[in-house]
C-alpha cells in the first residue's frame, strides 16, 4: 500500500511539475509578446513625432478679421486664423 502510494504521489509531483513548467512558458510567451508590442508601439509613436510638424500658435501680430461683433463669429475666424497657420 505504502508503495502505491509513494508511486501516485510521485507521479502526482511530475505532473505538477510538468504544468508548472508549461505554465512558465506561457506567461514568458505573453511577457516576450507584450515587450515586443510595447517596443513597436513606441518607435511607431517617435516616428510620428518626428513628421510631425510643429504647433503654430496666434501672436499679438496677427490679425484676425472679424466684423460682426458676434462671439460665434470671433470663435470661427481665430479657428480659421489658426488652420492658416497651421498647413
Amino acid at each position: 500500500m505504502i508503495i502505491k502510494r509513494n508511486m501516485a504521489i510521485d507521479s502526482l509531483t511530475k505532473v505538477c511539475e510538468e504544468s508548472l513548467a508549461l505554465i512558465k512558458q506561457l506567461i514568458d510567451a505573453d511577457n516576450a509578446t507584450y515587450g515586443k508590442g510595447f517596443e513597436d508601439g513606441m518607435a511607431a509613436q517617435a516616428q510620428v513625432q518626428q513628421t510631425l510638424k510643429p504647433w503654430v500658435g496666434l501672436t499679438d501680430d496677427d490679425e484676425i478679421d472679424w466684423e460682426d461683433g458676434n462671439l460665434k463669429s470671433l470663435v470661427k475666424a481665430i479657428e480659421a486664423k489658426l488652420m492658416e497657420k497651421n498647413r
